[in-house]
């Protein structure tokens, strides 16, 4: 059995070992270093944060939304694509509050992330919007939890990725009504594209409830690039390559949209439309 001071991150909910998909392994090689970020939403304001990881090393970001108000979060990992990195968010949202997320999961050898939302007062929102995209020999261990305590409360998790060359991915997501927290509503959805038959994705939705009176949804999209719109856009003259970054793009587009600094956007967009083409992998 893997030692627990191995393990970065667990789901909720243990499924059979022999899947693989119980625990987030930590990355061999990440540096020791981590960095701690605190951030708050205070009285009448609506806060937005961009926190980036650029190189080897492991974020712990803990959020705190107070009753009635809103914080926006973006976050990128674009590190060397020849490093590990890790990154734990950690959100609470009291009555009334919204945490709004943007997660970029774009670089590194290994990644590794947990994000985990607390809706703890009745009314209280998350939406979730994430972005993986993996190439070459690339490892992706994602686990997305959304726990929601309150009554009425109102959860939203939006991921979509794209696998090529030899890439490895396992995405958990989870929606968690635990007792008490009747007339809450929450909906998961996850759409994968698949552009090489050597990729391996592993997709693991879960949804937990101890609660009678609620209404979760949750869906997965596992695809290959559709063959009638790529036929399309090369009989107008593109080659297989560009015709596949005209899909992703828009496949990516409601995730990217997202990020408000025009700038960062396009900094995002651009490196993945070199990566995809095959190009220089580093920003």
């Amino acid at each position: 059995m893997m030692a627990m001071q191995n393990v970065f991150s667990r789901i909720p909910m243990p499924t059979w070992r022999w899947l693989g998909v119980n625990d987030l392994p930590v990355p061999e090689g990440l540096a020791g270093t981590r960095e701690e970020i605190r951030l708050s939403a205070a009285a009448g304001e609506h806060a937005h944060h961009v926190v980036e990881l650029r190189e080897n090393g492991a974020q712990e970001i803990y959020v705190d939304v107070a009753e009635g108000e809103e914080l926006s979060l973006t976050y990128i990992q674009c590190a060397p694509t020849d490093a590990p990195a890790a990154s734990r968010i950690h959100a609470n949202v009291a009555r009334g509050g919204l945490f709004s997320c943007t997660l970029i999961e774009a670089g590194a050898q290994h990644t590794v992330s947990e994000l985990r939302v607390t809706l703890a007062g009745d009314e209280a929102r998350a939406d979730v919007w994430g972005l993986y995209f993996g190439d070459d020999a690339r490892k992706i261990d994602l686990n997305y939890m959304i726990r929601q305590e309150g009554r009425y409360t109102d959860a939203n998790m939006q991921v979509r990725g794209v696998l090529l060359d030899r890439s490895i991915k396992t995405f958990r997501g989870t929606l968690d009504f635990v007792q008490g927290a009747r007339g809450s509503v929450g909906k998961e959805d996850e759409e994968v594209t698949i552009l090489s038959p050597h990729v391996r994705n592993r997709s693991v939705p879960l949804m937990l409830s101890h609660e009678g009176d609620v209404d979760g949804h949750h869906a997965v999209s596992i695809g290959k690039m559709d063959e009638e719109k790529l036929f399309y856009l090369m009989s107008r003259g593109l080659d297989d390559r560009a015709a596949q970054q005209l899909i992703v793009e828009a496949s990516f587009e409601p995730v990217l949209a997202r990020i408000e600094n025009d700038e960062l956007r396009a900094e995002i967009a651009h490196y993945l439309e070199r990566r995809l083409l095959g190009g220089a992998q580093e920003l």
